[in-house]
């Protein structure tokens, strides 16, 4: 039987999906170590290039 979805809020509830807040947790603390790995990349290669 085809047609359309019946009008509703397709969303899921984050409270309905297990491990939403430690994933994003877990992006967030990756996503902050490589942005100090690349300044302090950064720092050593001027400093090796200065050399």
């Amino acid at each position: 039987m085809a047609g359309p979805l019946p009008a509703q809020d397709a969303a899921i509830p984050l409270e309905r999906v297990p491990y939403f807040r430690s994933d994003l947790r877990r992006i967030a603390i990756t996503a902050g170590l490589m942005f100090v790995l690349l300044i302090a990349g950064s720092i050593v290669l001027r400093g090796l290039l200065q050399a």
